[in-house]
C-alpha cells in the first residue's frame, strides 16, 4: 500500500464486513492515504453477503466511528460483495461521479514510477523472436512516445570491495506503449515496452525504478536527511490495558523501512536532532529533495508505520553512465587534436 500509494490519485478503501473494525492494517492503508493526503477517497465494506442485517448495520456503524475525524470522515461508505458482485456498478458510478480526472503536467520531462515489471518471453523462445522488457507504473508528469531514448534508475546497483555503493542506469528505447489493452503511440499512464534485457524485468526485479528520458532524471541518493513528523500511537499495537502503544523516539543506529515512491529500502538513522534525521539507505533510491517519504519500523515481527517526513537534502551517488560520457568526450577532445575523428 504505501508503494502503491506513490502514483494514485484517489483510494479505494476495502474493509472486510465479516471482521471487526478497524484492523492494523486497514489503521495503517487510512494513515497512509492521510500521508499522501488524497482527497478521494470511497470505503468499501465488503463480505456484506456474509453478514446479517443486524450485524452489517453495526459493523457500518463501527467504520463510521473509525473514520470520523480524518481525511476519510466525508467519503461514502458503500456495502458489497466482490465475490457476488453485488454494488459493483454503484462504485463505478461513485468513480465517475465523485473523484474528477486530475490535472496533468504534460509540458515537464515525463517521469514514470515502475510498480510492475515482467518478461513476455514464453520459455524456449528463438534468440531472434524474444522481445525486450515490459515495465508498469504511472506517469506521474510529461508525456512518453514511440521511440523515445529512456533511462531507468538506479539501474544496476552493485558494492565495490569497499562496500560502496555504484549503479549504472539502464539505457533503452521505448517500443511500445500500452494502457489496458489498447496501443498508443504517446501516453500519460499505462504499460511501457522497451528494449530493457527481458531478465532484468522479470518477476518485478524493476519495481522501485524510475523511468524517464534520458539525462532527465532526478539524482540517485545512498543517504538522505528528512524533515520527520512520528504518529502519536502505534498502528495495530495494543499494550496490555488493550490501549494503543505510543510511538517512540527515533534512536540512532536504529534501522526504519523506508517508503520513497515505489522503492522500499531500509535507513540506518545516523543522526537526529529536532525533527531532522539522516539516514543512510541500504541501497540506493532515485529521488528528489522535497519527496515525500514513509518510516516503519520492526514491531513484534511486523513492520509497523510509525511516521512520514520530506528529504531536506542528501548525499548523491555518482552515476557511473555520466562518468563514462564525460569520458567519451574528454577522449574524443584529445584524438581531435591529434588530427583524428572518430564519431561516437
Amino acid at each position: 500500500m504505501l508503494n502503491g500509494a506513490a502514483v494514485m490519485d484517489a483510494a479505494l478503501l476495502l474493509i472486510a464486513g465479516n471482521e471487526s473494525c478497524p484492523q492494523p492494517q486497514t489503521s495503517e492503508h487510512l494513515a497512509a492515504i492521510e500521508i499522501m493526503k488524497l482527497e478521494h477517497i470511497i470505503i468499501l465494506q465488503n463480505k456484506v453477503d456474509l453478514m446479517r442485517e443486524e450485524a452489517a448495520e453495526e459493523h457500518y456503524n463501527s467504520i463510521l466511528k473509525f473514520i470520523r475525524g480524518t481525511i476519510a470522515d466525508s467519503a461514502p461508505v458503500v456495502p458489497i460483495s466482490a465475490q457476488l458482485k453485488y454494488n459493483i456498478d454503484a462504485i463505478l458510478e461513485y468513480i465517475v461521479k465523485r473523484i474528477p480526472v486530475p490535472i496533468r503536467n504534460y509540458s515537464s520531462d515525463p517521469r514514470l514510477i515502475v510498480i510492475r515489471s515482467f518478461d513476455v518471453n514464453k520459455p524456449g523462445a528463438e534468440v531472434d523472436d524474444l522481445k525486450g522488457g515490459v515495465a508498469g507504473g504511472g506517469i506521474l508528469t510529461g508525456i512518453l512516445r514511440v521511440g523515445d531514448e529512456i533511462e531507468i534508475r538506479p539501474g544496476i546497483v552493485t558494492k565495490d570491495n569497499e562496500g560502496k555503493f555504484h549503479c549504472k542506469p539502464i539505457l533503452s528505447r521505448i517500443v511500445s506503449l500500452f494502457a489496458e489493452h489498447n496501443d498508443l503511440k504517446f501516453a500519460v499512464p499505462g504499460g511501457v515496452g522497451t528494449h530493457v534485457d527481458p531478465t532484468l524485468c522479470r518477476g518485478d526485479r524493476l519495481v522501485g525504478q524510475v523511468l524517464g528520458l534520458k539525462g532527465r532524471l532526478p539524482s540517485v541518493f545512498v543517504a538522505i536527511e528528512i524533515n520527520y513528523f512520528l504518529l502519536r500511537r502505534l498502528l495495530g499495537v495494543k499494550t496490555v490495558d488493550r490501549k494503543q502503544a505510543k510511538v517512540q523516539k527515533l534512536a540512532k543506529n536504529e534501522v526504519l523501512m523506508v517508503n520513497i515512491g515505489s522503492t522500499s529500502t531500509g535507513g540506518r538513522v545516523i543522526s537526529v536532532k529536532g525533527d531532522l534525521a539522516k539516514l543512510v539507505l541500504t541501497s540506493p533510491a532515485c529521488t528528489e529533495v522535497n519527496e515525500k517519504i514513509a518510516l516503519s519500523r520492526r514491531i513484534e515481527k511486523h513492520w509497523r508505520l510509525i511516521g512520514w517526513g520530506k528529504i531536506q537534502n542528501g548525499q548523491i551517488l555518482e552515476n557511473i553512465y555520466l562518468l563514462s560520457i564525460i569520458s567519451k568526450y574528454l577522449l574524443n577532445v584529445f584524438l581531435k587534436k591529434k588530427s583524428i575523428y572518430i564519431k561516437y
